[in-house]
C-alpha cells in the first residue's frame, strides 16, 4: 500500500467534514440541549430553562451503563476440548476489556461502557479504535479508545472502514509529552497555538501516522499490526439512509441517519421553555404589580419605590395610586402546556421512570410502560452490542496474528469465579464464535421473568427445557454452571450420602485430612445402614429371615438414618477396620458388607454416587 502524505490526510478529512457538515451541526446543537444552555425569552423578560433534556438523557445513559454485559462462546457439552477453548476465549475477552477499562481510568477517562453509552445516547453515532500495543519493555497492552463521532472522519469500502482519522486539539505541552516533539510558537499564530493545535491521528489497513494541522509529522507512518483498519464506526437505529445520487442529497440524508435520544423532542423544548418563561414572568409581576397614578394634570410621578418597606407616598387632593391588576392566564395556555408536556413524554421516557408514581401499577400498565421505555432504550442497547462485538472481533484478530507477546489477564468469568492467567493464541484459535448480549431491565422485570420461567416448566410436559429457560428467559450468564449446581443441590437434598461426600471433598481440598477421614467414616456407616435395610427388605419379600434376630447375630443399625454409633464412628474416623459381622449360614455376604476386596469406589457405586472405578 502506498504511504499517504500529510497533505493528503488533511484533504481527506476536510472533504469528509464538508460532506457531513449537517450531521456535525446536529451533534453540536444536541450537545447544547444537554448542557442546558440558557433560554432567552427576550430583553426585560424572565427566562426559564427546563432541565428536561439533561435528566432525560442521563436516565437513558444510566439504563445502558447499568445493563448486564454477557459474553458467551457457546459450545457442545459433549466436546470437552471445545468447551475448554471456548471458556478460555470468554476469559480472554473479559480480561482484555477489564484491562482496557483500567488503562482508560488511569488516564482519567470513563470506562468503555460509560463513554459509548454517552455517545449512543447524545450523538446517535459511535466510533472507536482497538489496538494491542507494546511498551518500551516489550510488554503487550490492551488499548481500546472510544472516539467522539463529532471529531471522527472515515471512508467506507466493501469490507468496512478503509481509513479513519481522529482530529483533536492538543497543546504544545501535550504534544511534547505524548510524541516527544517540540512545537515552537509561531509569532504570527501565537494565540491558536496556546489554545491547542489540531492533531490528525490517521489509520488505514496497514499504517498509523500522526500529523499536525500544518503537516508536521508527530509519528511517522508505522505498521499498527492489525490485519485490517483497527477503527470501527456505526450508528444507532434501523432506518436506512434515504438519498438520491447527488452529493447534496447525501448531505441532507445523513443528518437524520443515526439519531440521538432527542430525535422526537429537540424542537419541542423551545416551546416548553417559552411557556415556562411566560409563567415565570407572570409570577414575577405578582411581586411588584404595575401602578396607575392619577393626578389633575397627569404629571404626577412617584419619587421612591412604593414597594420598599416603610416607604410613604405623599398625595395631594385629587391624586390617586392604584395597582394596574394582574394579567390573567387563559385556560388555553394551560391546555397548550399539557399538550407540549405530552409530546415530550411520548418522545422520551414516561415520568414513572423518574419515580413519579404514587400507586401500584397493573400488569397491563407495566407492559405498556416497558414498551415505552424499550422504544428509546433498545436501539441503543443493540448499538452497544454491536460495539462490543466489533471490539471483541478486533481484539481476537489482532491477538491471533502472533505479532504480540502472550498477555496476563485477570477478571471474573461468566460464572463469577476470579481468574488470573496467561491465555495463549493457540487455544483461542480452537474456540467458536462470540455472542454478545446486554440485558437491561426495570426493577419489576425480575418477578415477571421468574413467573414466565415457572409457567414454562410446569406440568408433566413442560413447554420448554430448563436450559432454554435459564438461558433465554432468565438471561443467566452461565446457565450450564448453574444447571450443574442445581443438580448437585438436588442430590444433596435427596441423598445424605451426597452431602457427606461434598463435605469430605471440601475438607480434602482445604488440607483438613482428619476432618475428611471423619466424614468418610460417617459416610461408610451410612452406606452400611442403607444396605442393611435394603437386604432385609429383599429377604422379607422372599420369605426368608423375618427380622434382625435371624441375621447371624448381627443387630440392626442404630435408629435415625443420619446418626452413628460413637464406638463404630471412632474406629472409622481413625481409619481402623470395623469388625465385620458373621456371614449368614446360606453363604451370602452379610447385609451392608461389600464383597471381599471391594474398595471405597465400589462402596460408593453401590449407592449410585459414581460408577465403579470412579
Amino acid at each position: 500500500m502506498a504511504r499517504i502524505k500529510p497533505e493528503e490526510i488533511i484533504a481527506l478529512v476536510e472533504q469528509h467534514d464538508h460532506d457531513t457538515d449537517s450531521l456535525r451541526q446536529r451533534f453540536t446543537s444536541d450537545y447544547r440541549l444537554y448542557r442546558l444552555e440558557d433560554f432567552d425569552a427576550g430583553e426585560g423578560y424572565e427566562s426559564y430553562t427546563s432541565n428536561e433534556p439533561q435528566t432525560y438523557a442521563d436516565k437513558v445513559i444510566s439504563f445502558i451503563t447499568d445493563s448486564e454485559l454477557i459474553i458467551r462462546v457457546p459450545y457442545n457439552n459433549a466436546d470437552e476440548e471445545q468447551r475448554m477453548a471456548n471458556d478460555a476465549k470468554e476469559r480472554f475477552l473479559l480480561g482484555a476489556l477489564r484491562s482496557a477499562d483500567e488503562r482508560l481510568q488511569r488516564r482519567l477517562q470513563p470506562t468503555i461502557r460509560q463513554q459509548f453509552s454517552w455517545y449512543t445516547t447524545l450523538r446517535g453515532w459511535y466510533a472507536g479504535r482497538v489496538l494491542l500495543v507494546k511498551d518500551n519493555k516489550g510488554d503487550t497492552h490492551i488499548d481500546v479508545m472510544p472516539m467522539d463521532p463529532l471529531h471522527t472522519f472515515w471512508g467506507i469500502g466493501q469490507e468496512g472502514v478503509e481509513w479513519a482519522c481522529y482530529r483533536t486539539k492538543k497543546t504544545r505541552v501535550e504534544i511534547k509529552a505524548q510524541y516527544g516533539v517540540s512545537i515552537e510558537k509561531d509569532n504570527a499564530n501565537l494565540y491558536s497555538q496556546d489554545m491547542g493545535l489540531e492533531v490528525y491521528d490517521y489509520y488505514d489497513g496497514e499504517i498509523n501516522t500522526v500529523i499536525t494541522e500544518g503537516g508536521r509529522v508527530l509519528k511517522k507512518p508505522t505498521k499498527h499490526g492489525a490485519p485490517r483498519c483497527p477503527v470501527f464506526v456505526g450508528c444507532v437505529g434501523l432506518s436506512p439512509m434515504i438519498q438520491d445520487c447527488t452529493i447534496t442529497e447525501f448531505r441532507e440524508a445523513i443528518t437524520d441517519y443515526g439519531e440521538s435520544v432527542y430525535k422526537a423532542t429537540r424542537n419541542v423544548y423551545e416551546n416548553h421553555n417559552q411557556i415556562l418563561s411566560t409563567l415565570l414572568e407572570l409570577t414575577a409581576r405578582t411581586k411588584k404589580q404595575g401602578l396607575k397614578v392619577k393626578s389633575r394634570d397627569g404629571t404626577k410621578t412617584l419619587e421612591e419605590d412604593p414597594y420598599k418597606a416603610g416607604s410613604e407616598i405623599a398625595l395631594a387632593q385629587g391624586e390617586e395610586v392604584e395597582p394596574l391588576g394582574l394579567i390573567e392566564t387563559s385556560r388555553d395556555l394551560g391546555m397548550f402546556m399539557q399538550m407540549v408536556a405530552g409530546e415530550m413524554q411520548r418522545g422520551s421516557l414516561p415520568h414513572t421512570v423518574f419515580g413519579e408514581l404514587q400507586f401500584q401499577l397493573s400488569g397491563f400498565a407495566l407492559n405498556t410502560l416497558r414498551q415505552g421505555i424499550a422504544s428509546v432504550i433498545n436501539p441503543r442497547i443493540e448499538a452497544m452490542e454491536a460495539i462490543y462485538k466489533q471490539i471483541c472481533m478486533l481484539l481476537v484478530d489482532e491477538y491471533l496474528t502472533d505479532a504480540f507477546e502472550t498477555v496476563q489477564l485477570s477478571g471474573r468469568a461468566m460464572n463469577r469465579t476470579y481468574f488470573s492467567e496467561e491465555i495463549t493464541p493457540d487455544i483461542i484459535r480452537k474456540a467458536g464464535d462470540t455472542e454478545i448480549s446486554m440485558i437491561t431491565q426495570l426493577p419489576q422485570d425480575d418477578m415477571s421473568k421468574y413467573a414466565m420461567a415457572q409457567t414454562a416448566r410446569e406440568g408433566p410436559m413442560p413447554l420448554l427445557p430448563d436450559m432454554y429457560i435459564r438461558d433465554q428467559i432468565l438471561g443467566l450468564q452461565d446457565a450450564e454452571s448453574i444447571d450443574d449446581s442445581i443438580k448437585s443441590q438436588q442430590a444433596e437434598r435427596m441423598l445424605p450420602e451426597a452431602t457427606l461426600l461434598t463435605m469430605m471433598k471440601a475438607a480434602e481440598d482445604q488440607g483438613h485430612a482428619d476432618m475428611a477421614q471423619m466424614y468418610m467414616g460417617e459416610l461408610m456407616f451410612l452406606m452400611r445402614q442403607k444396605m442393611f435395610d435394603r437386604q432385609m427388605q429383599q429377604q422379607q419379600q422372599q420369605g426368608g429371615m423375618g427380622g434382625p434376630g435371624a441375621m447371624g447375630g448381627m443387630g440392626a443399625p442404630p435408629p435415625g438414618g443420619g446418626g452413628f454409633d460413637p464406638q463404630v464412628m471412632s474406629g472409622a474416623a481413625m481409619g481402623a477396620p470395623q469388625n465385620p459381622p458373621a456371614p449368614p449360614q446360606n453363604g451370602m455376604r452379610a447385609p451392608g458388607q461389600p464383597r471381599p476386596g471391594a474398595g471405597d469406589s465400589e462402596r460408593l457405586a453401590n449407592i449410585g454416587l459414581f460408577g465403579p472405578g470412579g
